[in-house]
């Protein structure tokens, strides 16, 4: 209470400066020569007098009161942490303890049931959306077997290096869809999971070396310009050769490899091979990807 009345106090002091600013006669009626300084100056003392003051006035049973009244404030307004960390100040030699300690037990039964309540809609916030993507997901299962039902045309996948790779990258994002399916605890969406797997490991399958005779085909257009001549071989197009005078040189071998990078990986070539000129019985070769074409695509950046 007494730091309220001091408020108050503080309240009148900027309220007589304003006066005094105005006409200083109305604050200074003992001065002879009454001056706005002097009445700022007059402000300035009662500004350093109050708190002085106000410090030796107040006793701690006067701000253990302020303390309990705001925390009760705070309570009222749901504030239940802030009213536990100012009620945590007052000692318990201060006769207002008990109070106080009501009021703490108080504040923490009510900020446990917020707390619980918010952790409740929480949890089923969680749940709804768990439940939606669950939804999701198994339209999109049957979305994908319907569209390789009817068919799906691949021939726009044809033409440049990067129009060939968005096949694989469609196959990736098959694989995804499936393990998500897989993972599920929903018996329902397992099953059509594994119905796509099946699906997709047969496209795979027939696309993967249409793939690797597309991707040498275009390849060979533009390493014709430089004299390297390309082509793929074996069982389902799985050798990629690379034929020209360049490659007489290991390192040049050693370089071309390298700036292939991950391509003969990402298109399941099992060798790129080396000859520095046609009809050569021996070559250089690099083993590039030791899987089946039924392997399901994991995307990386390789394909970004």
């Amino acid at each position: 209470m007494t730091a309220i009345i001091f408020e108050i106090l503080v309240f009148f002091i900027y309220a007589a400066l304003i006066a005094g600013l105005i006409k200083p006669s109305l604050i200074m009626r003992w001065s002879k020569n009454p001056t706005r300084l002097k009445v700022l100056g007059l402000w300035l003392v009662s500004l350093i007098i109050v708190p002085i003051l106000a410090v030796i006035i107040i006793d701690d049973e006067d701000l253990t009161e302020d303390k309990i009244e705001i925390a009760a404030e705070n309570i009222k307004n749901e504030n239940y942490s802030d009213a536990i960390n100012s009620l945590s100040e007052i000692k318990s030699d201060d006769p207002l303890y008990s109070e106080a300690r009501v009021l703490i037990n108080e504040a923490d039964s009510l900020n446990k049931i917020v707390l619980e309540k918010e952790r409740l809609i929480k949890e089923a916030e969680e749940e709804k959306t768990a439940e939606e993507e669950k939804l999701k997901l198994k339209e999109q299962l049957k979305r994908e077997l319907a569209s390789i039902n009817e068919g799906i045309d691949f021939t726009s996948y044809r033409g440049t290096v990067d129009a060939i790779k968005m096949e694989i990258v469609f196959f990736g994002s098959w694989a995804k869809i499936i393990k998500k399916g897989e993972d599920s605890d929903d018996p329902e969406m397992q099953k059509l999971a594994e119905q796509l797997k099946a699906k997709v490991i047969n496209i795979q399958e027939k696309e993967f070396p249409k793939l690797r005779k597309d991707y040498a085909e275009v390849i060979a257009e533009i390493m014709w310009e430089h004299d390297i001549y390309v082509t793929p071989s074996g069982n389902g197009n799985r050798y990629l050769n690379f034929t020209g005078g360049i490659f007489s040189a290991n390192k040049n071998k050693k370089d071309f490899q390298e700036q292939l990078k991950d391509i003969p990986t990402m298109f399941r070539f099992k060798q790129t091979r080396y000859r520095w000129y046609k009809g050569a019985d021996e070559y250089t070769y690099y083993t590039t990807y030791e899987g089946k074409d039924s392997d399901l695509v994991e995307l990386n950046n390789t394909f970004l």
